[in-house]
């Protein structure tokens, strides 16, 4: 009976906040009555982990996927956490001295903080909205204007060049769409410095032959003031299109972008954003080491995949910069793109939330972008990302900002309150070693309590945070790249808590060629983190041989130790990046493909498995019939059912018994490569393909063992450098000793003795 009212009730959304208010009061008030009775230690040992297997039990059941029986998930989930946060509060804060009572202290904020963010996490994702496309009216007279802007600072011109030709190939009315190059990089600003106007002079002259010869317009301003935000800004007081598709330079569309998403403001008055998920062809840099021994889903997967349909359903879906359909009456009404954080976009739909506007999200990738290359390109992108949310926590306190509905306050301080967790990240580093190193009491609990409420509690974050993002992310990978950003982001974090008007914006590098594989130098910090938990570790096993009546607390912060050793010598292997020499990206592809061999005439069909911009890789049952070099004609179909015929020429055959594959570069003229980009990345079906792929991961034991034996390497290779700078330097020094001429020794008789 109660089972059939639960699910009636999950077949209406409204029904959510009224479940969840009623359910959430009743776990706290038993919470509160439990906590009042004290219970022998075995009783509560088998309370919390029979209510870890309980939710091992539930996460495996697909019902409990659904609403409203995720909500008995979570609310078993929140009872593991607060029954561990009431224990950790009431028992285990003893006051034994200023110094220990400093660390404890520290130590019980930054669990506060993860427990808060534990549950600010399972409210937004208490019921994904999946949101699909509405169709335009039939008659295209009605249908909005719309502007395109792609803002360019420093990227190659071949780069915007792709983007601004997929942008001119949009499925839309022509006399409504007009696509604009917003030039950054050739203000007059720019163009009048000593030092770099000339590259100035000359890009713009580049990009306005571009735009030119592509069709689109051409703007720029006089300086660059207030950044991307003023560059936006700047071009809406040129042009007048009702709606406007924000793209970064980058991130190419594709066609019938327009057709799945601008409806949405023809049936809502209201709506100020249709955002889309950023799909990257090519993996970020912990990604491209780990992808290279297994499948691993892109990093931003867990935010565009899962965390934003979340931030749908509650009407709390944020600009994210790019792959974005803006509405310029609501842009205008609250004076443009805002600048007063790094993060003008996320800042730009707080402002437009609080007026009442709502919001879309489209889980469809129609967009295709490139990931940074580089560890330093990818931690000044996290940094970026990580001040400017911190600077619209603290100038826009969201708990407290009017116009939001509740729900919407939550959703945008967890966005906001997230990216703190490098200062926890870090605590969490060095905690054990406080005691093991230094002997301070920071965590007053034998090891029976910590098997009862502790060990129950971390297991259980590990479980419901697989349920909520095992579609888009292996387990135990967030620590990973929390742990890879965290040392860096800390002091970032923190000099924007001093002066939160301080940070300013940096365009982050997106192409980088290596020649080989280099271990990061961003590495060398993590070499702290694994020499101080390693010399941790050395001594707890001293004191457990000296001390045998602390062996319970040093089982458990050597354990702790131990752990962190581990997610260190991980996070070095990381750090490793690799050899990167192809300008344009290999896509994996599926779909058939025809080849017509001009020496022979003879038609040939096959499967393509991969595509850029410089060819298509193609498998085929056809022995010896195919050569190196032979120039082909490649045609096929795309999604849409339009046809492509291009030109090539075979560079590599392998033959493998009947099956051949060959590789085909593309034989490119300045007449058919619009017809190039067009076939590479103006289907979105490709794409919906290919993220799909991309979301069935396996093997994580292997790859978690592959990354610790690179992070060895990387300490290895660390320490041997270190040692030989070392006795490099005291050879120079005693070599100087040795080998230095004597000085001159005076003559008692005047003047020097020779």
């Amino acid at each position: 009976m109660l089972g059939r009212l639960l699910d009636r009730a999950g077949q209406h959304p409204a029904a959510a906040p009224a479940l969840l208010t009623v359910a959430a009061t009743a776990s706290m008030l038993f919470l509160l009555l439990l906590g009042e009775r004290h219970f022998e230690q075995w009783v509560q040992m088998a309370a919390g982990w029979g209510a870890l297997a309980t939710l091992f039990v539930l996460c495996r059941m697909r019902r409990f996927q659904r609403m409203p029986w995720r909500i008995v998930f979570f609310l078993l989930g929140g009872f593991v956490a607060m029954r561990y946060l009431w224990w950790r509060t009431s028992e285990t804060l003893v006051f034994t001295g200023p110094f220990d009572f400093l660390g404890m202290a520290l130590l019980y904020l930054v669990e506060v903080y993860a427990i808060i963010v534990y549950f600010l996490g399972m409210f937004v994702n208490l019921w994904p909205l999946t949101t699909e496309s509405i169709a335009l009216p039939e008659d295209r007279d009605s249908w909005p204007t719309v502007d395109v802007y792609i803002p360019t600072y420093n990227e190659p011109e071949e780069l915007v060049r792709v983007t601004v030709i997929a942008a001119t190939q949009i499925d839309y009315p022509r006399d409504k769409l007009n696509v604009y190059v917003l030039d950054d990089g050739g203000t007059l600003a720019r163009r009048n410095d000593p030092d770099r106007g000339a590259a100035a002079w000359e890009r713009r002259y580049a990009l306005m032959r571009l735009a030119r010869e592509l069709g689109a317009g051409y703007l720029t301003r006089e300086t660059n003031a207030s950044a991307k935000a003023g560059n936006l800004n700047h071009a809406l007081g040129q042009t007048k299109g009702e709606l406007i598709l924000f793209l970064d330079c980058d991130h190419v569309p594709t066609k019938d972008i327009l057709l799945n998403t601008a409806g949405h403001f023809v049936a809502d008055p209201r709506l100020f954003l249709v955002q889309m998920p950023h799909f990257f062809i090519n993996p970020a840099p912990v990604d491209k080491n780990a992808s290279s021994r297994g499948a691993v889903p892109d990093e931003g997967d867990i935010f565009y995949r899962v965390i934003h349909r979340g931030l749908n359903f509650w009407n709390a879906s944020y600009f994210c910069g790019s792959a974005a359909l803006m509405r310029r009456s609501c842009l205008e009404e609250v004076g443009g793109v805002s600048g007063d954080t790094i993060t003008e976009d996320a800042e730009t739909a707080f402002a437009l939330h609080c007026r009442g506007y709502n919001s879309v999200y489209i889980r469809r990738p129609m967009v295709c972008g490139l990931s940074p290359e580089s560890y330093d390109g990818y931690i000044m992108q996290r940094t970026r990302w990580a001040q400017g949310m911190v600077q619209l926590f603290i100038i826009n306190n969201p708990l407290f900002a009017r116009g939001l509905s509740f729900a919407q306050r939550l959703c945008y301080f967890n966005s906001c309150f997230f990216w703190f967790f490098s200062l926890a990240r870090v605590v969490y580093y060095f905690a054990p070693s406080a005691f093991l190193i230094f002997g301070l009491s920071i965590y007053h609990a034998s090891s029976g309590q910590v098997l009862a409420y502790a060990v129950p509690h971390v297991l259980a974050t590990f479980v419901v945070m697989h349920f909520l993002y095992s579609a888009a992310r292996q387990p135990f990978f967030s620590e990973i790249y929390e742990s890879v950003q965290s040392l860096s982001l800390l002091p970032a974090v923190l000099r924007t808590i001093a002066d939160p008007r301080a940070p300013s914006f940096k365009v982050t590098p997106k192409e980088l060629k290596l020649g080989s594989e280099v271990l990061n130098p961003m590495a060398v910090t993590f070499y702290l983190v694994v020499g101080v938990n390693l010399l941790a570790l050395g001594l707890g096993c001293v004191k457990w041989s000296q001390y045998p009546t602390y062996r319970d607390i040093l089982a458990v912060t050597m354990s702790w130790s131990a752990y962190n050793l581990y997610l260190g010598l991980v996070t070095m292997g990381a750090f490793w990046e690799r050899r990167q020499v192809r300008l344009h990206h290999r896509i994996q592809a599926r779909g058939p493909v025809a080849i017509r061999i001009e020496r022979t005439g003879e038609l040939l069909t096959g499967e393509m498995n991969d595509i850029s911009l410089t060819g298509v890789g193609v498998e085929f049952f056809a022995s010896g019939r195919i050569h190196n070099m032979d120039r082909v004609e490649l045609r096929t179909r795309d999604s849409y059912g339009n046809v492509h015929q291009i030109p090539g020429t075979v560079q590599r055959v392998h033959q493998a018994g009947e099956r051949c594959a060959c590789g085909v570069e593309f034989l490119v003229t300045k007449m058919n490569y619009a017809q190039i980009v067009s076939f590479v990345y103006g289907d979105s079906g490709r794409w919906v393909e290919l993220w799909g792929e991309r979301a069935q991961y396996g093997g994580t034991l292997r790859l978690m063992w592959v990354l610790l034996g690179m992070g060895v390497k990387a300490f290895l290779q660390t320490t041997l450098s270190f040692l030989a700078g070392a006795a490099a330097s005291a050879w120079r020094w005693i070599a100087a000793g040795l080998f230095a001429p004597a000085p001159a020794r005076a003559d008692p008789r005047g003047g020097e003795s020779k």
